[in-house]
């Protein structure tokens, strides 16, 4: 009898954890195919069109020029996207285009720093930013599957590893 009470309630526990780890959860494809229909300004009023980069891997950093932690990794992740041109970096700044002109004239980046609002956190959160902080950060493979997320601070280590994670087989 306690054997047949225990295996029930593994079942229930296995069931549960199925519906709600999985079943439940946001389909991240979409979440992809939402981030990839992004059509943002850049600082200049340029638009930036994040469909441009299907197929390749994929990096986006969500971050602010108020964000500390956001500005400290800016140079870790700059120096990574000229070091792995094949993989593509986009810096989506949660801020306003004077702030972001201020910081990239002392701060320049290789890769686009298209900006907008807090209205981008609904897709943040699709994405996994539960917590809706920054710097939250994307890693895309080139065939449009989400890798991993990372909220806070990245760490040259970890970048390095999640880089190859994502970067095509030669």
């Amino acid at each position: 009898m306690t054997g047949a009470v225990l295996l029930g309630a593994a079942l229930a526990g296995a069931g549960a954890w199925l519906l709600v780890g999985h079943l439940l959860t946001p389909d991240s494809s979409v979440a992809v195919t939402k981030l990839l229909s992004l059509r943002l300004p850049d600082s200049d009023g340029k638009p930036v069109a994040f469909e441009q980069w299907r197929g390749r891997p994929l990096v986006v950093n969500f971050w602010a020029t108020w964000c500390p932690p956001c500005r400290e990794e800016m140079p870790l992740l700059d120096r990574m996207a000229r070091a792995t041109p094949d993989v593509q970096f986009v810096g989506i700044s949660v801020d306003d285009k004077e702030h972001v002109a201020v910081f990239r004239g002392t701060n320049p980046t290789s890769y686009p720093l298209p900006i907008t609002g807090m209205d981008i956190s609904a897709l943040a959160g699709e994405l996994g930013n539960k917590a809706m902080a920054l710097p939250f950060t994307v890693f895309v493979r080139a065939d449009g599957t989400l890798q991993k997320v990372k909220l806070g601070a990245l760490k040259e280590p970890e970048l390095q590893q999640l880089l190859t994670a994502i970067k095509p087989a030669r």
